[in-house]
């Protein structure tokens, strides 16, 4: 149950509080125009999508497929929402995303590897409210395909984006992604490979990264270790990153953001990757990457123009009598309001002394 309180009145402000009054006003004039320029959410639908694989435990399908066999699966794309919608669903690559973990490819980007080993069309369709359907596909494994694992993804999302209101607006595409994991039996293989550092600037600081790469059939977290040395060999930075899930097959950057700019010139870093589970462990002692120099500061608005003749010139004889005018009349002002404070006060202590005598 949910108690009711009453809110304490409202306290009014005194009748001679004028200049509240038109603080207020300022307030609420503000507020209204802040109010106008909001993004309003509330009028768009919510999108509520969902997507899971039938027949199957857990939120993903987690197969194990020989060369050349096949599987017929099914999975469900319903709609939760409160208002039809049109959606897209088709397969993606999985990738790993810096520093580890899970990532799917958009829908405007190409598909290869395992996710071509799956019959599932992208199609666009109409959802009512409260609604779903099954769709079944089928997962074809090549019969020249390796032992190991393999991963790729079926994707559910809104078709259009949900056109947000107002002055400033978001448009939304929901996604509901589920992944779809093939062991192909046979030897498990681990494998790691280094490759080169970069540098880039982010928010004035800079911003470390060397490129790595899973070599092996299964997927590993390895720890990553990172000792950034200045030219003279000197550590400049140290760090130690435990890296999310690092898919077989892929490649990605360990990144780390530091907390100034390094100085222009030449620096190597020192990587360590090592994935405790499995054993395997991969070093480099001096990968080279270069700080430039900062570019230019961009050319004054007003450049300073040289060789032009002097110019020696007075002011004119009206403008001088318009200030001179102006700085009279501001001392008056300022003189006769004193000479009516002194006046008001002398008549105040006056009748001050008449009741007092």
């Amino acid at each position: 149950m949910t108690a009711r309180r009453s809110l304490p009145p409202r306290r009014s402000l005194p009748a001679r509080s004028g200049r509240w009054r038109l603080v207020l006003a300022g307030l609420a004039l503000l507020s209204a125009a802040l109010g106008a320029a909001s993004p309003a959410f509330a009028a768009e639908p919510e999108v509520k999508l969902s997507l899971r694989p039938v027949d199957a435990v857990g939120s993903y399908f987690d197969l194990t497929l020989r060369p050349g066999e096949t599987r017929t699966l099914a999975v469900e794309l319903a709609n939760q929402g409160e208002v039809a919608i049109r959606v897209r669903t088709y397969p993606a690559d999985v990738y790993t995303i810096i520093n580890g973990g899970f990532g799917a490819r958009l829908r405007d980007e190409p598909t290869s590897g395992t996710s071509d080993w799956l019959d599932y069309p992208t199609d666009v369709f109409a959802v009512p409210p409260g609604e779903g359907l099954e769709r079944s596909f089928t997962v074809v494994v090549p019969a020249a395909a390796a032992p190991g694992e393999y991963i790729t993804s079926i994707i559910l999302e809104n078709d259009e984006p949900i056109q947000g209101t107002g002055a400033v607006t978001l448009n939304q595409i929901v996604r509901q992604v589920m992944a779809v994991v093939i062991t192909v039996p046979g030897p498990r293989q681990p494998g790691l490979a280094i490759g080169t550092a970069s540098h880039k600037v982010v928010a004035d600081k800079s911003t470390v990264a060397v490129a790595v790469e899973n070599t092996g059939n299964i997927h590993l977290k390895p720890v990553a270790d990172l000792v950034v040395r200045d030219a003279a060999g000197a550590e400049i930075s140290r760090a130690q990153v435990p890296m999310d899930t690092f898919y077989a097959h892929t490649a990605t950057l360990v990144e780390v953001p530091l907390a100034a700019l390094l100085q222009p010139g030449g620096y190597t870093i020192q990587l360590v990757l090592e994935d405790a589970a499995t054993g395997v462990r991969v070093e480099e002692d001096a990968l080279p990457f270069e700080v430039p120099e900062p570019p230019p500061p961009p050319a004054a608005e007003n450049p300073i123009v040289t060789g032009l003749t002097d110019v020696i010139q007075q002011a004119r004889e009206g403008r001088l009598l318009l200030a001179v005018g102006v700085a009279i009349m501001a001392a008056g002002l300022v003189g006769g309001v004193l000479l009516g404070l002194l006046i008001l006060a002398l008549v105040r202590r006056r009748r001050r002394a008449e009741r007092e005598g």
